[in-house]
């Protein structure tokens, strides 16, 4: 911490004394500058000097290969585009009807059943009936 603030001193440093090297060379040729935008410009012009040297001295980015799990990335993009073509579409389907049936039975066979029973006639599912379904079957993943 304290190589890192003696490095950002020594730049402040440096920087204010060309800021006010440039300022001088610039009053003795006549050419009048104005303190206030001066300083603003050497601000910027020295913060950007700055940010460019930082960066020029960074290593390149390595990308490392993360080994695969089974997470269902997959299934939940699939699960996602079920979920918002029912909820899009004028006359949905019962894909989204099956996909909760399918997910209840891998948590609970009888769960699932429950559902397909209660689920067989419906084409639409509220959002309220989705996330009460969507509780249910987590309800029964908590309780294992």
């Amino acid at each position: 911490m304290t190589r890192l603030r003696d490095r950002w001193s020594g730049r402040a440093a440096a920087g204010v004394a060309m800021a006010v090297a440039g300022y001088a060379v610039a009053v003795w040729l006549d050419m009048g500058p104005q303190p206030l935008p001066y300083a603003v410009w050497a601000v910027v012009v020295l913060a950007t000097a700055y940010l460019v040297i930082n960066t020029a001295d960074v290593p390149a980015a390595e990308w490392q290969q993360v080994p695969q799990t089974m997470d269902r990335v997959d299934e939940a993009s699939s699960d996602l585009r079920v979920l918002s073509s029912h909820v899009q579409s004028d006359q949905p389907s019962d894909a989204l009807a099956r996909r909760l049936v399918a997910l209840a039975r891998a948590r609970d066979p009888d769960l699932g059943d429950a559902l397909w029973l209660e689920l067989a006639d419906t084409r639409r599912l509220a959002p309220a009936d989705i996330d009460r379904i969507l509780t249910r079957i987590e309800d029964v993943r908590e309780r294992r």
